[in-house]
């Protein structure tokens, strides 16, 4: 039975390179590499030169090494499953109808199975669905609708569909109520690597067969629906791009002009710069922007932007500084307002 690492440790030697869910992690889809120089279209048809998303005149293509790319997260590329061992499901497929039968629900057992670290796996956890489905020839997931209600059933549905099918479903959630959910396009969209992105824009093709971006346009402010259409073109550098001074300086600069270097501020020319840089690019960028300017990046963002894009923008930059603090601290916020936001932890599991 194949054990993922801990959050943030590297895979043991001789493993597959895969990490947790969240991290970043970049790699062409489905384990295919991209021709060189391949460069994917912006939303409505190809960018004419310079359009946002695109590197300032005179230098160097954001992300424009020739690096690997880094592999996607568990439960977002099918070649993973070469790499998970089948596992023994019998007698939890059992325990998990017998929970079922009859009145009442045994909820327990459910919770059992279903975090059993046994399951950890999003594709040892497919193998538990697809046994349970054949073995009793019936629906895990509508049995769950049917038996369970609230957040349990939520979190329990959460962990048998996998991470990739539940972010789109959190998408489609946050894009159809009244008022759009940022904090949950947010959570799914921001900070993740091109790989999982790609997978995720095709799963919910799959699923509502609409097109994410065009969904996304037409629920929020232009200003924040070209912040997403940047992330979801997918050039964000890789993770092993390296840090080379000279670009982190000129990225600082063009930070600067955008924001206190200017009357108003050009929010566009700065989610072109924190969408194209890899965590890496953020963290030196924050750093060197301090040693330039004598003031620290994130409270310039504080300053010169308001709601959601401050919201989007202070997301890239944080997580980038310290990716365990900023989700702590993401998560620890909901605990304190008046209506809890619990999906931002079931998103989670």
């Amino acid at each position: 039975q194949q054990q993922q690492p801990p959050y943030g440790a590297p895979p043991p030697h001789g493993a597959p390179p895969q990490q947790g869910y969240g991290q970043y992690q970049q790699q062409p889809p489905y384990g295919q590499a991209p021709p060189p120089n391949q460069q994917q279209p912006q939303y409505g048809g190809a960018p004419p030169p310079q359009q946002w998303g695109q590197p300032p005149p005179g230098a160097a293509p954001y992300g424009a090494y020739n690096v690997q790319p880094t592999p996607a997260s568990p439960g977002y590329d099918p070649a993973q499953k070469a790499w998970v061992q089948p596992v023994d499901t019998s007698a939890d497929i059992e325990t998990v109808r017998k929970a079922m039968k009859g009145m009442g629900c045994d909820e327990k057992a459910l919770i059992k199975v279903f975090t059993s670290p046994k399951y950890a796996n999003p594709w040892t956890m497919a193998q538990l669905v697809r046994d349970y489905n054949s073995r009793f020839i019936r629906d895990l997931a509508k049995d769950i609708e049917s038996e369970t209600r609230g957040d349990l059933e939520t979190t329990l549905l959460a962990l048998l569909r996998g991470p990739l099918e539940n972010d789109a479903r959190v998408l489609d959630k946050a894009l159809n109520r009244m008022g759009t959910d940022e904090d949950a396009l947010n959570d799914v969209l921001l900070n993740r690597s091109n790989a999982d992105l790609r997978a995720i824009v095709a799963e919910y093709k799959r699923i509502k067969s609409r097109d994410l971006l065009t969904d996304i346009k037409n629920d929020v402010d232009d200003t924040l629906f070209r912040l997403y259409s940047m992330v979801l073109a997918g050039h964000r550098a890789e993770d092993a791009t390296p840090v080379h001074p000279a670009e982190i300086d000129a990225k600082v600069t063009e930070l600067q002009r955008a924001t206190e270097g200017t009357i108003g501020v050009n929010a566009v020319s700065v989610a072109q710069v924190l969408t194209s840089s890899s965590p890496a690019q953020i963290h030196a960028m924050a750093e060197a922007y301090s040693r330039k300017y004598h003031r620290d990046m994130q409270e310039v963002i504080e300053k010169e932007f308001r709601g959601d894009m401050e919201d989007a923008l202070l997301n890239l930059v944080q997580a980038a500084q310290d990716r365990a603090r900023a989700d702590a601290a993401r998560l620890r916020e909901p605990l304190f307002k008046s209506k809890r936001k619990d999906t931002l932890f079931i998103n989670r599991v």
